[in-house]
C-alpha cells in the first residue's frame, strides 16, 4: 500500500489541469485503478470501489478534489500582495481554473 501511495498519488500540481480530453482522464483513472487491483492480487474485473474503500486508500477523484480544495484554501487565505492581487482579479475569479476548481469540488445535478 505504501508503493502505491507514494508513487500512484505524486500527481504534482493535478489541480491546475485544465486542457486534457475527458477520455484521456478517464484513461488515466483506469490505469489507477488497476495499479492498485494488481498490487493487491486482485482480479482486472473486480471492484475498484471497494478495493479503495476495504484499503483505506482515496480513490483518484477524491485524491483530484481534495488537491483542488486544499490549493484553492490557500489562495484565498494568502496574505502574499501578489497572490492577493491575482486572486481579486476578474481572471481568478471568472476563470477557468477557478471554474475547473468549482466543478471538481460541487456536484452538479442535471435535471
Amino acid at each position: 500500500m505504501e508503493v502505491f501511495l507514494s508513487h500512484c498519488y505524486s500527481i504534482y500540481c493535478n489541480s491546475l489541469w485544465l486542457r486534457f480530453k475527458v477520455a484521456t482522464l478517464n484513461r488515466l483513472k483506469v490505469c489507477h485503478n488497476d495499479i492498485l487491483k494488481r498490487i493487491l492480487g486482485l482480479p482486472r474485473w473486480s471492484s475498484s470501489s471497494l478495493a479503495f474503500a476495504r484499503n483505506g486508500v482515496n480513490n483518484l477523484g477524491v485524491f483530484r478534489r481534495h488537491s483542488a480544495f486544499s490549493v484553492r484554501s490557500r489562495v484565498e487565505v494568502s496574505k502574499n500582495s501578489i497572490i492577493t492581487s491575482v486572486r481579486q482579479s476578474a481572471a481568478y475569479v471568472c476563470g477557468p481554473i477557478q471554474q475547473r476548481w468549482l466543478d471538481l469540488l460541487f456536484v452538479h445535478n442535471e435535471g
